[in-house]
């Protein structure tokens, strides 16, 4: 933390990324490496350039460029690093576009128009200026003041689900259109209602106590989704619409299906002074993913994208959390009780 001016040591304090109790110095340099990486993306999307536009290509090149040139001034944690900088380029665009912190125009790339909304002390920041920037936690920009609290705003903001889970499956069961089938298809999955869910998210078994669920069946990338139950030797089922399960937002409904039946593991999490190690025990829906990934580390740099174990700043974690727990989602500390 000494080298350059002590530069790791005076980012870390211009944007709060303060160390765990027990964390090791060298993590820490890597989570600030991690943040550089994606306020110099960030950055980039304000440079002046011959083309007058600014290209996705443009920004993972700056992350490519600044992995580069940190790995070789911290060369005691390189390893710790992702070895191959498209991984990070990746990882960082990928967050920055699915959470509204960038749009992709036809050839180009801008920052998103300035937003913010507030949950107890933090400030969720979209669009602000480099130099406006007051803390980091992951990529993600905030500042800390008290205001009055608007979490359907930052819902919004980041495109949350604002139903809460047992609201969105009660809506959609009673929505349903119920038709007899018989349906012969090598490819039907079914959801796996109760844990372990290490062994998937989909089994080959219906579940023929009477439950409502949900199937999925066809060539993969193109399944049809349907809500189902057995009754007997019959199968109703209702097929739900595209828009609802697309591109892995099917989980949404998954979340919220396993919600009603209490089978829908809690996210786990250990505090270690204001650091928080996040432990994802099922996938979050896309969006909610997302948004915690932009405010959140990942566990290990070296092996990206990183979905399942993340790290957080406390103050922006506890915002967090208390918005997934208006969701539905249940959290649980370490040694404690479900939270």
């Amino acid at each position: 933390m000494e080298k350059y001016d002590k530069l790791l040591t005076t980012v870390s304090q211009k944007y709060s990324i303060a160390k765990g109790k027990t964390e090791l110095i060298a993590d820490w340099k890597v989570r600030i490496i991690y943040s550089i990486c994606g306020m110099m993306a960030y950055a980039s999307l304000w440079d002046d350039v011959e083309e007058d536009t600014i290209s996705i290509v443009h920004l993972k090149r700056r992350v490519r460029d600044i992995l580069s040139a940190y790995k070789e001034m911290y060369p005691e944690v390189s390893v710790s690093l992702p070895y191959i900088s498209e991984e990070l380029e990746e990882e960082i665009s990928n967050i920055f576009l699915s959470t509204g912190m960038v749009y992709h125009c036809p050839n180009r790339i801008v920052p998103s128009i300035q937003r913010e909304a507030f949950v107890d002390e933090v400030c969720f920041q979209r669009g602000i200026l480099p130099d406006d920037i007051k803390c980091i936690s992951g990529i993600g920009l905030y500042s800390v003041r008290n205001e009055l609290n608007h979490i359907e705003s930052v819902r919004r903001m980041f495109g949350l689900e604002e139903q809460n889970l047992l609201s969105i499956w009660k809506t959609t069961v009673l929505t349903a259109s119920w038709k007899i089938e018989t349906i012969c298809d090598s490819s039907i999955e079914y959801l796996r209602l109760f844990p372990p869910f290490s062994r998937g998210y989909w089994t080959d078994k219906p579940d023929i106590t009477g439950r409502i669920s949900m199937l999925r069946l066809g060539p993969k990338g193109s399944q049809l989704y349907y809500l189902y139950k057995c009754s007997g030797e019959r199968m109703k089922v209702s097929q739900l619409p595209q828009w609802q399960v697309e591109g892995y937002n099917y989980r949404t409904l998954a979340c919220a299906c396993l919600s009603s039946y209490d089978s829908f593991p809690p996210i786990e999490y250990i505090c270690d002074g204001d650091l928080v190690h996040i432990q994802l025990n099922y996938l979050l829906p896309p969006r909610e993913l997302e948004f915690l990934k932009l405010y959140s580390w990942p566990e290990t740099c070296t092996s990206l994208p990183c979905n399942f174990n993340r790290k957080s700043s406390l103050v922006v974690f506890r915002a967090v959390q208390r918005i997934f727990t208006e969701t539905g989602y249940t959290f649980k500390e370490e040694g404690k009780a479900d939270a």
